[in-house]
């Protein structure tokens, strides 16, 4: 970082100083991408079953119909979920219940592990379309999948695409969604004004950016004998 300063005299009464401060390396203040970011790294699916879902035990269920698969970690042969890098997912399931008495439930699994479980009943003609939210932290690796138990019952057509299953990469180490910084272990709140009406910021490296060269003027009178 350097400093120049450069002055003038301004008729017979006035000296213009115009001081500049320069960063050694502008480009040092760039944010630097993270691999993630470089290499696209959106994880987002969306999937659908056809058919019934009647009765009996799907462990997992599988969605054979694939509609969206960026990143490719739904595995649309087993029905899982493999996490390609870790950090904080959601997921969502959704299923049209079939007319009649049936005890549905559905859970989430993660590495065989029931981390949540959703019922839904109705009776006699009625059906309802039943959307359970699930959001997890997950180790690169980790496989999520829908369960369902005995006496549940699902129905969707190709057309209806009434039972269904997404997920998406909220935050992983570096990038997030929100634009904001997941695992760093610190957080940086929105800059307060002071009194002053100057952001400042606890942040290490969240205050104000500076531009390359701060341009100040100061009119300094000089009275002559």
């Amino acid at each position: 970082m350097s400093r120049t300063e450069i002055c003038s005299v301004v008729g017979v009464v006035t000296v213009l100083c115009v001081s500049g401060l320069v960063l050694a390396d502008p480009a040092a203040r760039i944010p630097r991408q993270t691999a993630s970011k470089q290499q696209g790294g959106a994880v987002l699916f969306f999937v659908a079953h056809q058919g019934q879902l009647r009765d009996v035990l799907f462990d997992p269920i599988v969605f054979n119909q694939v509609l969206v698969n960026q990143g490719s970690a739904y595995n649309n042969d087993s029905g899982v979920f493999v996490a390609p890098v870790a950090g904080i997912y959601q997921f969502v399931f959704a299923a049209q219940l079939c007319r009649g008495d049936h005890n549905n439930i559905w859970n989430f699994i993660v590495n065989r592990d029931r981390r949540m479980s959703c019922h839904a009943q109705v009776s006699g003609g009625d059906t309802t379309l039943n959307t359970c939210y699930f959001m997890v932290e997950l180790q690169k690796g980790d496989q999520v999948w829908v369960k369902q138990n005995v006496g549940g019952c699902a129905w969707a057509s190709s057309a209806s695409k009434t039972i269904t299953f997404s997920g998406v990469l909220l935050a992983s180490e570096g990038m997030s969604t929100l634009e904001g910084k997941y695992g760093s272990g610190s957080s940086c709140p929105i800059p307060s004004m002071g009194k002053n009406r100057t952001p400042a910021s606890g942040c290490a490296g969240g205050g104000v950016a500076l531009s390359s060269v701060a341009v100040s003027l100061l009119l300094i009178p000089v009275f002559w004998d």
